[in-house]
């Protein structure tokens, strides 16, 4: 095997994959690439990293539903304090799934686009905006615009 066979196939100052090993077997009919850093997994820990990400997907989902939860208890008194209709109760309760469903899907773009930390930071604002429209809400088209942009921020 020559010296070049068995060189990094990625100049040293590159982040990630900088002990990625070409290796080539005498007719060059195999090669294979090792890209793992030695003494540690694939996933660079322990395995916590994922763990962690678990736990928070997790705690995700149950706000979501505790949320759920919430404005269903919470359409008891907004029933008698808005003279709501049947429909504007179903309007207030499902909007926030719909457009947490509707920037779902755009989320992943946003990520690619703007990075990770700054879509997060746009999704913590926009939800924070709409709870303050939901805190001064005095009509029932304020509740609907309210939950709607809480539904922005989720799926973001």
């Amino acid at each position: 095997m020559s010296p070049f066979e068995s060189a990094s196939l990625l100049p040293e100052t590159s982040r990630g994959m900088a002990g990625a090993k070409y290796v080539a077997d005498s007719d060059g009919s195999n090669v294979q690439i090792d890209s793992k850093k030695e003494g540690k997994s694939a996933n660079g820990g322990n395995g916590m990293f994922i763990y962690i990400l678990s736990f928070f997907a997790a705690i995700g989902g149950f706000l979501f539903g505790y949320d759920t939860g919430v404005v269903s208890g919470a359409m008891l008194l907004l029933k008698d304090n808005f003279n709501l209709t049947s429909l504007e109760q179903e309007i207030i309760v499902s909007v926030t799934i719909g457009f947490a469903f509707l920037y779902a899907l755009i989320g992943g773009w946003l990520n690619d686009r703007f990075g990770r930390k700054p879509t997060t930071i746009i999704a913590s604002l926009v939800f924070t905006i709409g709870a303050g429209v939901l805190a001064a809400a005095n009509a029932v088209w304020m509740l609907i615009v309210g939950r709607a942009i809480l539904g922005m921020g989720i799926g973001k």
